[in-house]
Order: C-alpha cells, then structure tokens, then sequence
C-alpha cells in the first residue's frame, strides 16, 4: 500500500450540469474512487486529499498557484507521490512550471484532468484516473501528465483539441527519452513568485513593430517572439532595430517557431538571420507552454538578463530533449 496526496484544483473532470452550465461540486472525485469498479484499485492505497476553496476553472489559475501547488508537494516530499486534478484549458501550463519549480524534487507527480465530467456517459475521466495510478506506482521521479492513454512529460505537452478525447499532444516528444535522466542539472527554485513583465508576439505578414517596440521601451524583462517555419522573420528594418535595441538594453529575446512540430534553427535559412546577429536564444523545439512558463519563473528569480539565458538553457525537466 503506498500514501498518495490528491489536489483537486477544479477543471471539468469533478463537474456537475447546472442551470448555466457545468460547474465545480466538491466530493465528485472522491465518490468516483470510492464507487467505480473501474477505479477499485486506488483504494488499495491510502489516499490523502486537498481540496482548493474554491475548486477552479483552470482558466483563472495564475504564476502564483504554481508556486503554492509547489510548495504543498514539497511539504508532503515524504509521500509515495502526488496526483493533481487539473481543468485541461491551462493544464500544459501548470504541468511545463511545476516541472522546472520541482526538478530537484524525486517525487512523482501526476497531472491529468479529462473533457467530460467524471459522471458522465462515456467520460474519459476513469481512463484517465486509471493510467494516473499507473504512473504513480512507476514511480518516475518527475512531472508527468496522463491523458487519453498518454504518458507526457510535463514539460512537452501543449493543448490541440476542445473536443477530442485526445486534446493533448506532446508534438516533438520521442518516448525512446524516456530512460535519459529527466534533469541532469535540477535548479533550485525560490519559493516566492515575483511577478515580472514577459512580452510575447506572433509574426505575421504585414506586422507593425509597435508592440515589439513599446516592449522594449517600457523595459520588459524578457520578450518570446513567434517566428516563421525554423525561426525566420521577413526583412524588416524595424525588426532590426528593435532587436539590436533589445540587446543593448539587456533585454533577452527568445525566439520559437509557430509550427506545432517546429524546430528554430536560425542558420537553416538566411531570414533567421536578424535573429542570430542580434543576440536572440533560439528556443529549439519547446512548445510555447514549456517556452513561456521557464521565462516567468527565470525572470521571477533573477534579474540579469544573462543568468536568465544561462538558466533556460539549462535542461531542467526534458524540456531540451
């Protein structure tokens, strides 16, 4: 028998129907271990529980319950391991954060959710919570999710369906990774979250630069850039300047492709190379969740621009794998 600790944060997984829609009511998961023969095998363990007050929409979930969902599984590190029901809407966020937030923990910890409600006919839920006690009992000792009979890292995985069972993706993941350690080098992560001002933008033809420009006036701490096929960005003289700027005023600016299986490569093609002269990180092949949830807790921990590029450079949950 092994000691589990379950947190109910919310999501779609522990609703009910009600007069405007599905909503959040406290004992769902509970009665579902409790009573489906599907799901008898987890009451061969003992079963701690923490329920948020209120249970979530995943949706409102922010920087800040990362670090709290952190805090609580360090304070339970003597268990067997931790399971997190999670709403699916920014499940991949949660699960990229508390990979790099846990990397020096050897616990593990398993996140999953579902698209139907646990009491619903033909939910995916039961599955799910079946191959989440899989994974617990396997014992690896990092963040993982288990949905629709996936296995996921939890840095690798983004959203790709509102409606399929199979909503969620690991695109660049090869599972032939598996037996690599998860993170050689696990970093040390301060308890606090400070917030701090990560700017984003997607290319697109025909893009003025104002929003890129405004967020290197008003000194962003670091700015992800969503670039065409392996990292490429039309010749544009603003761009130019706007970069050369953000170098100058230490201002990292890292740089990801917007294909769902992209990888940035800035020397493949010569349009990369606005980038590589101005001081850009290519972000490899990370999904956007795994990209954007590092830089808020690096630039959360550090100040300088170049413990922040050292720090995501640094394989810290498979996340470079």
């Amino acid at each position: 028998m092994a000691h589990f600790l379950i947190i109910n944060t919310g999501g779609t997984i522990g609703m009910v129907a009600g007069e405007r829609g599905l909503e959040p009511r406290d004992g769902e998961i509970e009665a579902a271990l409790a009573e489906q023969p599907a799901l008898h095998d987890w009451q061969q363990h003992e079963l701690s529980w923490q329920h948020w007050d209120p249970l979530l929409d995943s949706s409102d979930l922010q920087p800040k319950h990362w670090y709290d969902l952190a805090a609580t599984i360090r304070a339970h590190a003597d268990i067997a391991g931790v399971l997190i029901i999670h709403g699916t809407d920014t499940l991949a966020y949660t699960a990229s954060a508390l990979s790099y937030l846990l990397s020096d923990l050897p616990l593990p910890v398993v996140i999953t959710g579902s698209m139907l409600p646990v009491s619903a006919p033909g939910t995916d839920a039961i599955a799910n919570l079946q191959l989440a006690l899989i994974a617990l009992l396997d014992a690896k000792p990092e963040v993982v999710v288990t949905l629709a009979g996936q296995l996921l890292p939890g840095s690798r995985v983004t959203k790709i369906s509102t409606e399929l069972d199979h909503s969620f993706a690991a695109p660049t993941w090869d599972a032939q990774c598996w037996h690599l350690p998860a993170n050689p080098q696990p970093m040390s992560i301060g308890t606090a979250w400070q917030p701090a001002a990560v700017g984003v933008i997607t290319l697109y033809p025909g893009i003025p630069m104002d929003a890129l420009m405004s967020m290197v006036d008003r000194f962003y701490r670091a700015i992800v850039i969503n670039a065409f096929g392996n990292g490429n960005a039309a010749k544009d003289r603003a761009l130019q300047r706007i970069l050369a700027k953000a170098m100058e005023k230490g201002i990292p600016v890292f740089v990801r492709s917007q294909c769902l299986r992209g990888m940035v490569s800035f020397r493949l093609y010569a349009a990369g190379a606005v980038f590589d002269q101005n001081g850009a990180v290519a972000c490899g092949a990370m999904p956007f969740e795994a990209v954007i949830t590092k830089l808020q807790i690096l630039c959360s921990e550090f100040d300088n621009s170049e413990q922040i590029i050292a720090g995501f450079k640094q394989q810290l949950a498979r996340e470079w794998q």
